[in-house]
């Protein structure tokens, strides 16, 4: 009888939440593109394609803007490295860029908070761009306002691996990272938070280590954005914020975006043991040296075997996901949670594996108890006021 009545009160918040819907301004704060996007059919986000992200997925499931991210991978701390590191970011400029002069009837550039809600009131979506690994700006801090020019509207210090600014949450095995080579930021990193809160681009602490996250905090002006992480109480990954961080970035008045990438959501170790598997069997299949995640996961093997590991290990749920928000309103207040979904970089869990089925985290939201206002909050409301208190503290003068 109990799931007989759940069945029908989740029918009756469907239907009450439907004309809702377009109430909320929905912001995805991360989504990663491969390097030939726009440039191969497949990745062109106009077609029907088996991206997690493209327009017709968008707008099925209500997703009105996205970060779209400059990724590039860390490699070796030197010139050599970080000139490539910088060419392959311009592709993906380049690519967005391309995206937006291609599509102008369907998506239009954001640079700033009220460039997201003019697009949605002209029924259109919106992209804005982030970096995703400040290993690109190499030791040219000049380099910062020339991708604020080419849209960059926050940066992600480092990613896997330690780089020039900052200490990773995770060392590059590849790369023979020692536990930190920083002990937190470089004085490099320092000079880079300085010129990022002048510029206007928001500070993004995802990815790196806890010793460094705390002194960014601290040192920027400006309040701080983990554009996708989640709480570490809740799933123990060294990516996932622990409660001392989140306390932090909320006293800072920034906001924290729970992604929806399965290991930070839910640490299941025997899947996790059979993913690695799976991606040493693809390395050894293809003869590369390491594990390619843009390459290696449209392999029709790799995508055979994982269809096996998601039924044989499960993918967390959206109800799982929302664990986590919830765990961050109660421990710091409604007005410091937001939304990534990391897709195309790992993020997909079970009921939102893509744009499509963006509606089931508003669903979700509603059937936690969770008010219209504070669902505005966690969809944009939050995130969109850090960057305009990042956008104010860039128009005073230094």
């Amino acid at each position: 009888m109990n799931f007989i009545y759940k069945y029908f009160f989740i029918l009756a918040l469907v239907a009450l939440s439907l004309p809702v819907y377009g109430q909320y301004l929905t912001l995805d704060s991360h989504i990663d593109i491969p390097f030939d996007y726009m440039d191969n059919p497949k990745h062109d986000p106009g077609n029907s394609t088996e991206m997690q992200v493209d327009f017709s997925k968008m707008k099925e499931g209500g997703l009105d803007s996205g970060f779209f991210i400059v990724y590039v991978g860390q490699s070796n701390l030197t010139d050599d490295g970080f000139k490539k590191a910088k060419d392959q970011a311009m592709l993906k400029f380049k690519a967005i860029h391309k995206m937006i002069q291609t599509y102008p009837d369907k998506i239009l550039l954001a640079l700033e908070p009220n460039d997201i809600r003019n697009a949605k009131e002209k029924g259109k979506i919106s992209a804005a761009i982030g970096i995703e690994n400040g290993y690109i700006i190499g030791n040219n801090i000049n380099l910062l306002e020339d991708f604020y020019n080419l849209g960059a509207r926050y940066i992600t210090l480092a990613h896997i691996g330690h780089n020039q600014i900052s200490d990773s949450s995770i060392p590059k095995k590849s790369l023979n990272d020692a536990s930190e080579i920083h002990g937190g930021l470089s004085s490099f990193g320092k000079e880079v938070i300085s010129k990022m809160n002048q510029l206007g681009i928001m500070v993004d602490i995802s990815h790196i280590s806890d010793k460094a996250a705390l002194q960014a905090i601290k040192l920027s002006q400006t309040p701080v954005i983990a554009s996708h992480s989640s709480a570490r109480a809740i799933a123990n990954h060294p990516r996932n914020l622990s409660d001392n961080i989140i306390k932090k970035i909320a006293n800072k008045n920034g906001v924290i975006q729970v992604v929806a990438f399965s290991s930070y959501i839910e640490v299941n170790k025997e899947r996790n043991n059979a993913i690695n598997s799976l991606r040493k069997f693809i390395v050894d299949l293809t003869g590369d040296k390491i594990f390619i995640y843009r390459k290696h996961t449209e392999h029709p093997q790799y995508k055979i075997k994982m269809d096996e590991i998601n039924r044989d290990f499960p993918l967390p749920s959206v109800d799982k996901f929302v664990d986590h928000v919830d765990y961050i309103v109660n421990l710091v207040g409604i007005n410091y949670v937001g939304i990534s979904s990391d897709f195309g970089g790992g993020g997909g869990i079970d009921g939102w594996m893509d744009a499509s089925q963006t509606k089931n985290i508003t669903l979700a939201l509603l059937e936690r108890g969770y008010s219209k206002n504070d669902i505005k909050k966690i969809w944009s409301e939050n995130f969109l006021r850090v960057w305009t208190d990042v956008i104010n503290h860039s128009k005073k003068k230094f």
